[in-house]
């Protein structure tokens, strides 16, 4: 295998999208291609979510007891959503008791929430 049959490998070969040209005519360019002429300005981050919103959490269930939560909420008119906030409100508020503060120490009072 010689050579001289085969073109070595460089950077010269490589042609970003659009700018590839016929092999012929790669003699008759006597400027190198703009490698930065689309250049695109950074897309700024999206800004954090407003303090009030509220935030999700998923759980995992039975299909036993989802189906049990989906029966519970039509037969209270609620939705499932609703009745996994109110169980959830109760079980802080029975840990606030517990811990003897409402915020269960997410607050900037210094209570002692392990006390």
């Amino acid at each position: 295998m010689s050579s001289a049959k085969f073109a070595s490998i460089t950077s010269s070969l490589l042609a970003r999208k659009g700018e590839a040209r016929p092999w012929a005519q790669e003699a008759a360019i006597t400027t190198p291609p703009s490698w930065h002429s689309d250049v695109r300005p950074a897309v700024a981050a999206p800004p954090p979510p407003p303090p009030g919103k509220d935030r999700s959490c998923s759980i995992r269930m039975s299909a036993h007891d989802y189906e049990r939560l989906g029966i519970l909420a039509v037969k209270s008119g609620g939705t499932r959503q609703q009745l996994l906030k109110d169980a959830l409100a109760q079980f802080l508020a029975s840990k606030a008791q517990d811990y003897g503060c409402a915020c269960l120490g997410a607050c900037d009072r210094g209570c002692s929430a392990g006390a």
